[in-house]
């Protein structure tokens, strides 16, 4: 019987292995984590996580009995450590090894590090799984933690931030470029947000770079500027992005490029190999290029995709990429890639603490943005069409 392997059990990994049972798959299929908890949401992670008075408990991407249902075998706290693509074989860090017919990687991405003077200080931290969550929960319970300083105003960095806030904090968030959210958001929404954050007590201090981290008894104490600006922090949340988890597809003899390359069906140069969500990077058909889209609904996209290709089914219609957030009140959506637009366009709304943002190149809608819309996101996603040949000239 035909053994399908998916590396990686986050919301990538899971759904293609619901979506091949769902598609009628009868082979052996093998999920492999590297965490021993139940594979969890990842949002909650820098939102109510932080905020909740009792111990929180990650809530499960699918119960215990999903898995067992169908027939998944869930191999919690495994590492991967080589595939062997001549063999069909993977090799697992205590030197056991697994089969496979089909491979599908679903690795994720980690955050990107700063290389700075006192970078290694106790009191910096990262944001990714539950272990950073709940350090990072932790750290800002503490009675002495009054002066947060994120570093990056992405998303996660802005949701860090709301949370912080609420908790009584005073936060000042550092970012390089000169507004929040660009790598996103088109500046009408980012200014928008950036305004209520700041409403809210948020500090931001654009343009600026890091030089080193201060320390008092092995703990950061202060952030030093370029400019010679000296900041204090009882806490520092670096949040500058994340490089795509290739190491594994590289050592394969894999093509990659800023990500895993894939094909239509999320095909890696190796047929019978497959990559999916944050590490893969390949066309859509929404936004010229290869990008690399780091969000819950493309990992659940690409996962269906896949899945299809292993079942030859027809591959699943191209749907506009989206995401959320929620940022101190505001409730964030965007459809489509705020990206290659050559016109935006504000629509009135109300109340005052509501946004709509339609990016348009020549007559198309390329991407759309709501905050406080609620309903508006299901609505505006059938006016968003795939990208015509005639844009990309």
């Amino acid at each position: 019987m035909e053994t399908t392997v998916i590396i990686g059990d986050g919301v990538a990994g899971t759904t293609a292995a619901a979506t091949l049972r769902r598609n009628g798959y009868e082979g052996t299929i093998k999920l492999i984590g590297e965490e021993a908890a139940l594979p969890y949401q990842r949002p909650p992670l820098s939102k109510a996580w932080l905020l909740d008075s009792d111990r929180p408990r990650p809530t499960p991407l699918r119960p215990l009995s999903f898995y067992e249902d169908n027939r998944i075998e869930l191999m919690r706290a495994r590492k991967v450590a080589k595939i062997d693509t001549n063999e069909r074989r993977i090799f697992y860090s205590d030197g056991k090894t697994t089969k496979f017919d089909n491979l599908i990687l679903a690795t994720g991405a980690a955050p990107r590090r700063l290389d700075l003077k006192g970078a290694d200080l106790k009191g910096i931290h990262y944001l990714r799984d539950l272990g950073d969550s709940a350090r990072l929960r932790q750290a800002l319970r503490r009675p002495e933690c009054r002066d947060v300083v994120i570093v990056g105003a992405g998303v996660i960095g802005l949701e860090v931030a709301s949370a912080a806030i609420d908790s009584g904090k005073a936060v000042t968030i550092i970012e390089v470029g000169g507004r929040a959210m660009a790598r996103v958001a088109s500046p009408a929404a980012t200014n928008f947000i950036t305004e209520k954050l700041s409403d809210a007590g948020v500090r931001f201090m654009f343009n600026k770079r890091l030089e080193e981290f201060g320390a008092a008894n092995q703990h950061v104490s202060s952030i030093n500027l370029e400019n010679g600006i000296e900041i204090k922090a009882d806490l520092v949340l670096v949040s500058i992005g994340a490089t795509p988890n290739i190491t594994l597809a590289q050592d394969a003899g894999l093509v990659c490029d800023n990500g895993i390359c894939v094909d239509q069906d999320m095909r890696t140069s190796d047929p019978k190999i497959y990559a999916i969500g944050d590490c893969a990077r390949g066309d859509n058909a929404f936004v010229s290029g290869k990008p690399r889209i780091e969000t819950i609904h493309n990992a659940s996209s690409q996962a269906q995709i896949a899945a299809a290709a292993i079942c030859n089914k027809t591959r699943p219609a191209p749907v506009p990429p989206r995401f959320w957030s929620d940022l101190k009140g505001m409730k964030v959506q965007a459809i489509g890639i705020a990206a290659g637009y050559d016109l935006v366009r504000r629509v009135p709304t109300q109340p005052p603490t509501s946004l709509e943002v339609h990016l348009k190149y020549r007559d198309r809608l390329v991407a759309a943005e709501v905050i406080n819309l609620r309903h508006r996101q299901g609505e505006l996603v059938k006016e968003i069409s795939p990208v015509s040949f005639s844009d990309t000239k």
